[in-house]
């Protein structure tokens, strides 16, 4: 069963263990890229982790590939977001010290929150400085490539790239993972590339005869079992068994922060805690806002094609309401037995239904149209929040100053 099954069988600590101590740690790109996200100490910390398995450390030429193209992007990324959480602050003590509207504060407790600002834009200055300077030298770039020196994979020739995208247009259309997630987000040849990244990984494990562990910051299902519930398992079945098939080797990945907590697990290192509650943080925010993207794609495709039908349907009820050809031609019907009265008072009625319809599809679009507003402004209320979160940050610290001096 175990080896028929490789995929459903979930491996025991020995065995995991056993994959530790004799294979290979591959870094996706998304592992790299995020090193420029995180805090000064949690960024040496898996620096320093990564360095201590310098002998079993691998990355693909495709990881690599997308790694030196994303890099400067993610930099300019965290300078903004520095600059954007700088001009937050001016605009709060703008707001806060003004004399013009309360609260009306007093000379000595405004000198105290200028201390506060002064402290906090000081070190967010320096943060972005030092992103600025990682345009002109990285040291983050300078290690990695001192730690993958001679560990960069081969690069696939363009025959064989051919190869993959044709079984890959077949292996998407059968959701054959991974990479067919990425059908939908992105263009051309580019989709490909969790699939070319695939290839490249069973050629190690084939040319070197090894088991392999993918550190991987991917979130997406093509990648991870997960069972309803939204328990990960591991790796996807169909993985586990073509890495199996084609090199008889076995696969295991880790996140992030689950590569922290078992790499110095499995060194025998205290877990720094803090780093890892950091980079579950992120996660967490990044989960929030794959979340928050795929509800919005799926209600505004669903709602604008429940929109469109219920448009076409207004436009029939507003016809018929209107139609002064059928009232006459009802009216003047000699043929019919009903009574005058009848047929007008039928008429009324039928002209009623037809005004209650058009007033439920009208509170039907409505509700849409609220609720493709509010999907479409996640971001503007996501900065709110992150505005209130900030103003509290600072009263805590305004509040710590004036304790010390109490």
């Amino acid at each position: 069963m175990k080896t028929t099954f490789q995929g459903y069988y979930k491996k025991t600590e020995e065995e995991i263990e056993a994959i530790w101590n004799n294979g290979l740690i591959i870094f996706d790109a998304n592992v790299l890229l995020n090193l420029y996200r995180y805090s000064d100490t949690t960024r040496e910390t898996l620096i320093d982790l990564i360095s201590k398995f310098s002998d079993k450390i691998y990355i693909p030429h495709q990881a690599a590939l997308e790694y030196n193209r994303n890099r400067y992007e993610v930099i300019a990324e965290q300078e903004k977001a520095y600059k954007d959480f700088l001009n937050k602050i001016h605009q709060i003590q703008q707001d806060l010290q003004s004399t013009n509207k309360p609260p009306f504060l007093s000379s000595s407790i405004d000198s105290e929150l200028n201390k506060v600002f002064e402290n906090v834009s000081k070190e967010v200055e320096e943060s972005i400085k030092k992103y600025c300077d990682f345009l002109k030298e990285d040291p983050i770039y300078n290690k990695l490539t001192e730690f993958f020196r001679l560990k960069v994979g081969e690069e696939f020739n363009s025959k064989e790239l051919e190869e993959i995208y044709k079984e890959g247009e077949d292996r998407y259309t059968k959701k054959i993972p991974p990479g067919f997630e990425d059908e939908k987000t992105k263009d051309g040849l580019r989709k490909f590339g969790d699939l070319i990244l695939w290839k490249q990984i069973i050629k190690l494990s084939k040319d070197l005869n090894k088991d392999v562990i993918l550190i991987t910051d991917e979130r997406k299902i093509d990648w991870w079992w997960k069972l309803k519930d939204g328990r990960n398992m591991g790796p996807r079945q169909e993985l586990v068994e073509e890495i199996y098939k084609e090199s008889q080797k076995q696969f295991h990945m880790y996140s992030s922060e689950r590569f922290l907590s078992y790499g110095q697990t499995y060194l025998k290192e205290q877990i720094n805690k803090k780093a890892l509650e950091e980079i579950q943080a992120m996660k967490t925010a990044e989960l929030e806002i794959i979340e928050n993207e795929k509800g919005r794609f799926y209600f505004n495709e669903k709602s604008r094609e429940q929109t469109d039908l219920l448009h076409n349907r207004l436009l029939e009820i507003e016809k018929l309401i209107h139609n002064d050809d059928k009232m006459i031609s009802i009216l003047n019907d000699y043929s019919s037995n009903e009574k005058i009265e009848d047929r007008i008072k039928n008429y009324n009625n039928y002209i009623l239904d037809l005004r209650k319809e058009r007033d439920l599809i009208k509170d039907k679009i409505d509700y849409y149209n609220k609720h493709s507003y509010r999907n479409n402004y996640i971001k503007h209320k996501t900065s709110e929040i992150d505005e209130e979160i900030l103003k509290k940050f600072i009263q805590i610290n305004f509040d710590n100053n004036k304790n010390k001096y109490e």
